[in-house]
């Protein structure tokens, strides 16, 4: 439907109209900042607060799962560094963009590492946390060349370890969730709106049995 149909639709529905306009003052979209985020085009929460920009149903749930114990890897950076480092012990992000590298890196936590490498599909970026020769809890997904960071991410994970993906149910991931649902994880997807943003996505988490989130 366009943007223009789905705006005809809503004029004629008035009760439709007056609730959408309502929720600028209360309801589910103020209570989490989405108005926030929407205003200030970067996720934050209803204070302000950086978030990841990932579904809302996944950061309600990993915010309550992750803990000092927990050492961090993401593939992409921003908000969700900031994030991931007020409740995990240590975050390291690896950043192809070199501007938006040298943004992140002058705020970034104490607990936190960036790291700049080119983006080469099925190059360096995607095999830095295997190339680090750490073992990370929660590797996240959110960034360039997703099938091969996911593919790569196996074999960085501790053995309790999960992965992450954002926007999995874009078809061009496919080849990344069949390598791991082949290598024997299942898949957990947190569905619905993401901060600032009004369509459907979603974010995966890929665990086995006995993992560091009491899946």
């Amino acid at each position: 439907m366009s943007t223009i149909s789905s705006l005809i639709k809503v004029l004629f529905k008035p009760a439709h109209l007056r609730a959408l306009l309502s929720y600028d003052s209360k309801g589910y979209l103020t209570d989490i900042g989405w108005f926030n985020a929407f205003d200030s085009k970067s996720p934050v929460d209803e204070q302000g607060n950086p978030i990841p920009w990932v579904t809302y149903s996944f950061i309600d749930f990993i915010k309550t799962r992750i803990s000092k114990e927990h050492a961090i890897f993401e593939f992409g950076s921003g908000n969700s560094t900031l994030f991931y480092a007020k409740y995990a012990g240590i975050v390291v992000s690896v950043e192809h963009d070199k501007e938006w590298y040298e943004k992140i890196s002058a705020t970034k936590p104490d607990n936190s590492e960036m790291i700049y490498t080119e983006l080469v599909r099925g190059g360096e970026y995607c095999q830095v946390p295997v190339k680090l020769q750490e073992k990370f809890d929660v590797i996240i997904v959110d960034g360039r060349d997703r099938v091969n960071c996911c593919i790569q991410a196996v074999n960085a994970l501790s053995d309790n370890g999960v992965v992450v993906l954002d926007d999995s149910e874009r078809a061009d991931y496919k080849d990344g969730i069949e390598f791991l649902v082949a290598h024997g994880f299942k898949e957990l997807p947190f569905s619905g709106i993401s901060p600032g943003l009004f369509y459907r996505k979603s974010t995966s988490v890929f665990y086995k049995p006995n993992n560091c989130l009491g899946i």
